[in-house]
């Protein structure tokens, strides 16, 4: 099938990891066991090329038996790495003091990250956040020193969302298994090897060579010369990325490729193993530099690969020297697999491999690879970035063609850094005018393109079709079997790749696409999605995750005294979740993923930040149609002047919205108008209960109703069925000032859902809650356990769903 049988090892080698991760990570057992057997299925079947006089049978059976046992390796490898995490996970908790060994020391925005070999049993990677460090002091020479540090382990914990960006899978694939806030930090011991002071020096000279560029380059220069983008602004980020350019902030195979010309141009025709060498080493130095990202390690060893086959007389081919980097990261962390970072450089570099030969036969030769590596990478961009620059090819070429020469004068005046401690002011002057020259040119390509597009609905089954159709019909092979017109083969081939491409997509299929009311989790805060007939309804969008978000360290048991019944947001937030954007990072790639371009119409409960403040964020992203504000709020200007006044419908006693023929939204709380006018910072005597009517199902959404509104409402519909829901989302988080056992009685629901965030502060749910709904036989639900929480309406009946159940779920 393949005649770089290198290839296929690490494709079934990738399919063992993926059906290990579907398995474990997502708990995706029998679709995980049927895709690991189509693959094996699929490799007793497929025989490589040349098959016939030249292959003996034994040899064909000895080549499906290693794509078998690749395979089974790499089932084992991620499951081993799993086992690794999960008792490092186990051996750390309850602890507040961590040993180990610095592996690498990085300052990002406000707080130094400390990447440390730790002490614990398995001496697992730990990231390290220290906030209160002295900005003013040189921490370079902490890197291979042992240290000490005082704090707690925070919750590393999957993404709680469909769609959105999966935390625990990232820092597994950077080596990480723990992460740990610390209180202080206190070197004992610094037994710096020879390695160590290298890397420190390299570290040094750096820095050295950063700081000699103004303030408005120097950040860039790093970004574009190191990958490291912690002094660029984020819009400026934003830009590029949407731009699809992003790719020049991060070290890729165009420097390490620019840096390799160099030093082939520098040798000349000489190819002494002792030349060959210094080159490879040059090349692990600036992969030092930059701190070994998934690209450089790729770009590194493809270089290094390219240099050795010329030594052993043997050509070089491309492809399989991908495959061999691919082989030798996923060996080491398997985890490096669903890390946007390496799918986007491996595609981009199989892009280039495989479907620049039929694209320049097409469009040409000046365009061929960079529209090759736009076709490599455009559907895992569109996946991850929730976004798509229909003009990605013709934005880059400027652009590119300007880093092709920022580039190499900047990685010349490095060495000389590093070799001499000067650098010529002229160079840094060129450097600086040539940044500047990428920077706008960049936004006027931005500008004049337009926003990119919104990328509504495009899912991973899809995406996994579009590189199959790709790489396999833009093939050698394929392209041999369409020149000979051997259709039976091209069809056999179809028929055994479509049983594993069914089991693939069974696995990535979101267990919440179907369901009809989705309570998303949006850490301490309200969210529910209704969706009927293409109509897409928001109440709450939640927007304060400090308040125990769930990445947010510090536990405390249900019933503890933080819970008073008070709205969270009357509170300070947690430091790491200052100026969190509930709207752009949680609510927009959600709905985008569930194909939801807009939002109809988004209402909220109450004007507290846990409720809307995730609505206005999300307006500023995605077209939101009418904004409803409960009429009480309509004197607060501060909260109203963020939305066009045409745009704001206010919600009355009265208020019924309609959906679609069977569905409509009522309100039942409160029955009259506020004489007064409100702000925004009113108790929660002034929340709106909504109640969802989806045919014959009732899901009552409360907000923060307190208790005292509760009997309220249960005295004034007394005598009627009103209150009555199949579906109750709890008020308040499940605090013991609401959910009272009257109003419980009243509403006599079969499903109940509480929206909190992991580990807040106010030990939501309270343990009082719990044991109400529970004697009354209600199922319970909760977005700090089981992430969004669906419920799927068939023939008049309720079915809840959880995006994630872990094994210690309550149900």
């Amino acid at each position: 099938m393949l005649r770089r049988r290198i290839c296929s090892y690490t494709v079934f080698y990738m399919s063992g990891i993926a059906a290990a991760f579907f398995m474990l990570e997502r708990g995706r057992l029998l679709s995980a066991a049927g895709f690991a057997a189509s693959m094996m299925v699929l490799a007793m079947c497929i025989e490589p090329e040349g098959t016939g006089a030249v292959w003996h049978r034994k040899l064909i059976i000895r080549y499906r038996q290693v794509l078998v046992i690749m395979l089974l390796l790499g089932m084992m490898t991620f499951t081993a790495r799993y086992a690794f995490y999960g008792y490092a996970e186990y051996a750390a908790a309850d602890q507040t003091m961590i040993r180990g060994r610095v592996i690498s020391c990085v300052p990002a925005d406000d707080k130094l990250k400390l990447t440390l070999r730790s002490e614990l049993s398995g001496r697992p990677e730990v990231l390290i956040t220290w906030k209160y460090f002295d900005p003013d002091q040189d921490y370079s020479q902490i890197t291979g020193a042992d240290i000490e540090a005082a704090g707690q382990f925070r919750d590393v914990t999957s993404a709680d969302n469909p769609g959105c960006f999966d935390y625990r899978v990232y820092l597994r694939g950077k080596g990480c298994g723990l992460s740990f806030k610390a209180e202080n930090v206190k070197v004992t011991a610094d037994r710096a090897s020879l390695l160590i002071r290298v890397r420190r020096y390299l570290y040094r000279g750096r820095e050295r060579f950063i700081g000699r560029f103004d303030d408005g380059t120097a950040g860039f220069i790093r970004g574009v010369i190191f990958g490291d983008k912690r002094d660029i602004d984020n819009d400026l980020i934003e830009e590029f990325n949407s731009n699809s350019t992003g790719h020049i902030l991060a070290v890729s195979g165009l420097h390490i490729g620019f840096l390799f010309g160099l030093l082939k141009f520098l040798t000349g025709r000489r190819r002494t193993p002792a030349l060959s060498a210094i080159v490879i080493a040059v090349l692990i130095t600036y992969g030092e530099m930059t701190m070994w990202s998934a690209a450089t390690v790729r770009a590194c060893l493809v270089a290094s690969a390219s240099i050795v086959s010329m030594h052993v007389r043997r050509r070089f081919d491309l492809l399989s020297s991908v495959c061999f980097a691919a082989l030798c990261i996923l060996i080491k962390e398997p985890y490096q697999l669903f890390d946007a970072g390496f799918q986007l450089s491996f595609l981009a570099m199989a892009g280039i491999s495989i479907v620049t030969k039929p694209v320049t036969s097409v469009a040409g030769e000046a365009i061929g690879v960079a529209a090759a590596v736009q076709l490599g990478t455009v559907p895992v961009a569109a996946l991850c970035f929730n976004c798509f620059e229909p003009f990605a090819l013709f934005i880059n070429i400027p652009v590119i063609l300007l880093a092709s020469v920022l580039v190499p004068l900047c990685i010349i005046m490095l060495i000389a850094e590093l070799a001499a401690g000067a650098v010529p002011s002229a160079g840094i002057g060129l450097a600086e005018l040539i940044s500047y020259a990428v920077i706008n040119t960049n936004h006027l390509l931005a500008e004049g393109s337009g926003p990119p597009l919104k990328t509504a609905g495009f899912g991973p089954a899809l995406t996994v079709l579009y590189y199959l159709a790709l790489f396999g019909l833009s093939s050698e092979w394929s392209r041999v079997l369409i020149l000979r017109n051997s259709k039976q083969d091209l069809m056999k081939l179809g028929a055994l790749m479509l049983l594993p491409v069914i089991m693939i997509s069974s696995c990535m299929y979101d267990r919440l696409a179907d369901d009809e009311i989705v309570f998303v989790a949006v850490g301490q805060g309200d969210c529910t999605h209704i969706r009927a007939d293409g109509i897409n309804i928001l109440i709450d969008g939640g927007g304060d995750p400090g308040y125990g978000s769930n990445e947010t360290g510090g536990k405390r048991e249900a019933g503890d005294t933080g819970d008073t019944g008070r709205d969270s947001s009357s509170e300070k937030a947690d430091d790491k979740n200052d100026g969190y954007n509930v709207g752009r990072n949680i609510l927009m790639p959600y709905l985008l993923h569930s194909g939801a371009g807009s939002v109809d119409t988004a209402l909220v409960t109450h004007l507290h930040a846990d409720h809307y403040k995730g609505i206005a964020e999300l307006a500023e992203e995605l077209p939101v149609g009418a904004i409803g504000i409960p009429i009480d709020y309509r004197g607060d200007k501060e909260i109203i002047s963020s939305y066009e006044p045409e745009r704001i419908l206010y919600i009355r006693p009265d208020t019924k919205i309609g959906v679609s023929d069977d569905v409509y939204i009522e309100v039942l709380w409160p029955v009259t108008v506020s004489r007064d006018r409100l702000a925004a910072d009113d108790p929660n005597e002034h929340n709106t209960v909504y109640m969802i009517h989806y045919g014959g199902i009732r899901i009552m959404v409360t907000g923060d109703l307190l208790e005292e509104d509760e009997l309220n409402m249960v005295k004034y519909y007394e005598g009627t069925d009103r209150l009555k829901c199949d579906v109750l989302k709890v008020a308040h988080h499940g605090s013991k000032s609401s959910s009272s056992e009257a109003f419980l009685d009243a509403a006599s629901p079969s499903v109940a859902v509480i929206q909190c965030g992991r580990n807040n502060f106010y030990g939501h749910p309270h343990k009082q809650t719990l044991e109400r709904l529970e004697e009354r036989g209600i199922q319970v639900l909760r977005t700090d356990i089981s992430g969004a929480v669906g419920i799927d309406i068939r023939n008049d009946k309720v079915f809840a769903d959880v995006f994630k159940a872990p094994p210690d779920a309550p149900y």
